[in-house]
């Protein structure tokens, strides 16, 4: 104990801080900085946040003003579809229209059709930035009419351009098969309200919208379109008051998550390539010349046929774009209809090209070659049972989406299904979750989607076992010419344009359908706490800030505004006048520094010196810790308690490493006391393993000289691993490792086999005293054939008895003889489906047989055949190679009594051997500490060879450490001189060692540490110890040193 005057005097830690006042100075300084940073990011991000607010409000007036103004223009515009025919021409309807639309900027156009199929239009060429375009008009060119009129291939579109002072500029003429009773907004307006129409796809500008129409009294129809890239436009980076490259996202989406709007291109485009036009014949060509085909397209069957905000996508779509290049044919796609309707439209002739179906041609017509193929599969709520196939279904309800043919083609293969049709996939969805439908069937990439954009988490999907769907195109009876030329376009796709069609739709990241790109956006449009906030996200792995608000509505519909902002758009805003600050904080910084730096070593001295002494500690130095001598009471009381804080530490390392090691003795013991013929190797492996290893440190020659072991870390490392070499025999059956004789399963079947020679041996007797009674043969005779009879038994049971110990090599002579015996008879006069255990009555085939019935001696029968439960399959990450049997096990008496050498089949061996695989998954599952991070691999090579023929990896003997090497040495010389093994007797030493050179001279293992066994005695010492004296014998290891390979 320290004597108390002789302590210097220590100082409080009050004292030494107040010497150290420009050190506090400067971290109040950088705190004000850090607030300052702090606060301006604060400032930063209201600043967007009431910007992106002011932004919502306008989009929201936008949106609602659009409706406003659509549903009133409509409503007043009801007199022109009522008195068009009578009072107003169609200059001064023209007139009416165009005034209008200078009155509604926002409005693409304003038409009017009636039940005649006559359609009249104007539209407004500066309504969009894309609308002039894609319409074809000329800069001068302010106006445009279209008026379509006409019946059949008589129906023609007149195009009227004009100008701003509305003088005619041109008039274009061409065929047309637009009409407008087949439109969405023509087939729901109604005369009591404005119906607006979902986004889709305008049949003359070729882009999306949405439509506002009304229905006059006389039953025509007048309607306003709005182009939806006006919308687009209203929510791009640089109307919210950003940089276009800040890799701002804004998408305007409805409360099932289609997206309405939007500023961004979510998907990543894959190029299709292109290929020359067909050759088509005259007749042909004469098909598709002034045609244009009108063709289905759905709303919501992604990836395949989709729309997204009106445009058609997927799958199904470019291989019909391809067909149309290929071919020339002019196709228009339409969409805005269920599936049901679509259907209903093609029965009608109002669409020429039904598109993708799962039918007959019964059904809907001329069928295609097939365009694609997809995997039918399932969906479920995660507490219901998923079926593998559709059979196991009987009175479930099973939900699949009306119109294309799937409920067709299911009841023509399950007629037994309880199928409800739904109108469409979301409400299908909808079904599922609210248990309306116990299960939804569809196409496997729709559904995996369909639950991933919108993250729904109580449904599961899986792939059903049935063979995959067949999708083509449907046409009606009458063009068959026109089909053969769509079957030659789809037969002449090449394998390029199928691999990049597949990568563009089928790939996961690809598809984003029509719902907002990222489920996260969705998921917080729910929970109304997170709207009109800056919410911090991390998408796709980068952190943003999220904005999202919900958008006022004239109709009560839930459309929601999103903005995704990059966090260094936020950060940049106040990053300049935080540099300044940094800077002038720095400068003051550097001249105090040489100050700051002389004052603060009073405290900083004994702190750096307490410091290293935490290095020694983070080492595990414990014993060479030393206690930091200083003035400063806090850190001397600090230094004290680091002291006896290392202590407590190593005291319970040494507790914990203690355990470890006793809990790894208690695993081996174990596996030991699992198999009474097996106990002691795991406790005997490492006693030998460890005697090696000390002579090969001791060796201070040859190609060992350099080995030692670094530390005592090292040391535990390769003790542990020894002890734990054999952990995966936990996993092998006691039977499989026990397995003395060919015919030993969970028993020695032998006395089966024992018995049916008793069973002949009987029948001979029986046979004897038969022939005596009938007079057949004499007494002397019959005697005679019955002791010739029992010879043969005798002599053949002998043999199978002696064959089934499996104490010498099978020749083929030998094998034969088996079958020879096997093919001898018995009669079996018992049922042997009886008492048999639920598992044996499942592998064991049922069989109609009459009893008696007659019987093999020795047989190899189906139910002797055990097959494996799930597949065998390994982590390539471990590295295993290895053959694996087709069978699990196979009892065959005869199978295994002609086993070669041993009593162990290709399936016994391989089950045996599988015991390192186990271990390897067992220990790899293991967070081991960095000083014992090369346990696995030790513990997992004692059956690899230095030619690379081992187990189960396939290691050469560049793969091979030392201490490896010494762990297969230990392994095979326990193994060899063990007497506790019921399929061998134990060998000698001098024939053990015999073994084991002829072993290393195949290289199965190193020759070099061989000969160190022997020369250093640690064969001899290890039998000393663990032999009896009778099995130790003298060795001559002259003859191995000397016959040492060059």
């Amino acid at each position: 104990m320290k004597n108390e005057a002789d302590t210097p005097r220590k100082f409080s830690i009050k004292f030494t801080v107040g010497s150290l006042f420009i050190f506090a100075t400067a971290v109040t300084a950088l705190l004000g900085v850090g607030m300052q940073y702090y606060f301006g990011k604060q400032m930063s991000e209201e600043h967007i946040l009431t910007r992106l607010t002011m932004t919502a409000k306008d989009v929201s007036n936008h949106i609602h003003q659009i409706d406003a103004s659509a549903t009133s223009s409509a409503g007043i515009l009801r007199s022109v579809a009522d008195y068009s025919d009578t009072q107003f021409s169609e200059d001064e309807i023209q007139h009416v229209f165009t005034q209008t639309l200078i009155d509604n900027p926002v409005f693409y156009s304003i038409y009017f059709a009636n039940q005649e199929e006559f359609f009249f239009q104007v539209v407004n060429l500066e309504s969009s930035s894309i609308v002039r375009g894609k319409i074809g008009a000329a800069p001068d060119e302010r106006w445009a009419v279209i008026k379509i009129v006409g019946e059949g291939e008589e129906r023609t579109r007149y195009s009227l351009f004009y100008s701003e002072s509305l003088e005619l500029v041109r008039t274009t003429k061409q065929t047309s098969n637009f009409y407008p009773s087949r439109r969405p907004w023509f087939d729901n307006a109604s005369k009591n309200s404005v119906y607006k129409t979902d986004p889709y796809l305008f049949q003359h500008l070729k882009i999306t919208g949405q439509s506002y129409s009304v229905r006059s009294n006389k039953g025509a129809v007048i309607g306003v379109d709005t182009v939806l890239s006006s919308l687009s436009e209203k929510i791009t980076a640089t109307e919210l008051g950003m940089k276009k490259d800040d890799g701002v996202e804004s998408f305007i989406f409805n409360n099932r998550g289609e997206v309405i709007a939007s500023s961004i291109n979510v998907f990543q485009e894959v190029e299709i390539p292109t290929s020359p036009p067909l050759t088509l014949t005259k007749e042909q060509q004469a098909l598709l010349n002034d045609k244009e085909f009108v063709v289905s397209n759905q709303n919501d069957w992604g990836p395949y046929d989709y729309t997204e905000s009106g445009e058609p996508g997927g799958y199904a779509i470019d291989v019909l774009k391809l067909i149309a290049e290929k071919t020339g044919m002019a196709v228009e796609f339409v969409n805005g209809f269920s599936s049901a309707e679509l259907v209903k439209k093609y029965r009608n002739g109002e669409i020429d090209i039904l598109q993708p179906v799962l039918g007959a041609p019964s059904e809907f017509g001329l069928k295609s070659h097939p365009i694609f193929y997809g995997q039918l599969a399932i969906a479920a709520k995660i507490d219901i049972p998923m079926p593998v196939s559709l059979t196991e279904l009987t009175n479930q309800k099973v939900g699949v989406v009306a119109g294309f043919g799937m409920k067709e083609w299911l009841l023509e293969r399950y007629p037994t299904l309880n199928i409800v049709e739904q109108p469409n996939l979301d409400l299908a969805k909808r079904a599922l979750h609210m248990g309306d439908i116990e299960y939804l069937v569809d196409s496997y990439l729709t559904m995996v989607e369909m639950k991933r954009l919108v993250k729904i988490t109580n449904i599961h999907v899986t792939k059903l076992t049935e063979s995959p769907l067949e999708f083509s195109v449907f046409m009606q009876d009458e063009n068959s010419g026109l089909m053969q030329v769509v079957n030659q376009a789809i037969d002449s796709i090449t394998p390029e344009q199928q691999s990049a069609l597949e990568e563009k739709w089928f790939k996961p990241h690809q598809w984003r359908g029509s719902f907002a790109p990222y489920p996260e956006v969705y998921e917080l449009a729910t929970q109304k706490d997170k709207h009109d906030t800056m919410n911090k996200v991390t998408i796709e792995g980068e952190h943003r800030f999220l904005y999202i608000t919900k958008l006022q509505s004239t109709r009560g519909t839930s459309d929601y505004f999103a903005v995704l902002v990059s966090e260094q758009v936020v950060t940049d805003a106040v990053t300049s006048r935080l540099s300044k600050a940094i800077a002038f904080t720095s400068i003051v910084m550097v001249i105090l520094f040489p100050l700051a730096w002389k004052v603060g070593s009073p405290i900083v001295h004994p702190i750096l010196a307490l410091r290293k002494e935490t290095i020694k500690i983070k080492n595990r130095e414990f014993d060479q810790l030393a206690s930091v001598e200083t003035r400063i009471k806090e850190v001397s009381d600090l230094s004290d308690s680091v002291t006896e804080m290392t202590q407590e530490i190593q005291h319970h390392e040494q507790q914990q490493e203690e355990f470890v090691e006793a809990f790894i003795r208690l695993i081996a013991q174990a596996i030991d006391d699992k198999s009474p013929y097996t106990a002691g190797h795991c406790n005997r492996v490492p006693e030998i393993g460890l005697m090696l290893a000390e002579a090969v440190e001791k060796c201070d020659t040859g190609k060992f000289k350099d080995f030692k072991f670094n530390n005592d870390d090292e040391r535990r490392e390769f003790r542990i691993a020894a002890w734990l070499h054999d952990c995966g025999k936990i996993t092998t059956p006691e039977h499989i490792v026990d397995k003395g004789t060919k015919l030993e399963a969970n028993y020695n079947r032998i006395n089966e086999i024992r018995t049916r020679f008793e069973v002949l041996r009987r029948d001979a007797e029986v046979e004897m005293w038969k022939s005596i009674s009938t007079g057949e043969l004499s007494k002397e005779e019959a005697q005679a054939k019955f002791d010739q009879r029992v010879v043969q038994l005798d002599e053949d049971f002998l043999f199978v008895a002696n064959a089934n110990v499996g104490g010498e090599f099978m020749s083929d002579d030998k094998i034969e003889r088996i079958k020879q015996i096997a093919q001898q008879t018995w009669l079996r006069h018992y049922d042997d489906h009886l008492g048999l255990s639920p598992f044996e009555e499942m592998i064991k085939p049922k069989s109609d047989v009459t009893l008696p019935v007659v019987e093999n001696l020795l047989a190899d029968k189906p139910d002797h055949i055990i097959e494996r439960v799930r597949p065998l399959e390994f982590d390539p990450e471990y590295g295993i190679k290895v053959q694996v049997p087709e069978h699990q096990y196979n009892l065959g008496e005869v199978y295994n009594l002609t086993i070669s050498r041993g009593t162990l089949t290709p399936e016994d061996r391989f089950k045996i051997n599988e015991h390192m695989i186990s271990g390897i998954k067992m220990l790899g599952a293991l967070p081991f500490p960095p000083e014992l991070s090369n346990v696995p691999r030790y513990a997992s090579t004692h059956h690899e060879t230095l030619k690379g023929t081992g187990y189960p990896r396939r290691l050469s003997a560049e793969d091979l450490s030392t201490p490896e090497r010494i762990l297969v040495i230990a392994d095979i010389f326990e193994a060899l001189t063990a007497g506790d093994r019921p399929y061998k007797k134990a060998k000698p030493v001098s024939v053990a060692v015999d073994i084991m050179y002829k072993m290393a001279l195949g290289e199965h293992l190193d020759m070099d540490l061989f000969l160190l066994f022997l020369e250093s005695g640690v064969y001899r010492d290890y039998a000393n110890k663990f032999m009896p004296a009778e099995q130790v014998d003298e060795v001559d290891i002259e003859k191995y040193l000397k016959s040492k390979p060059r």
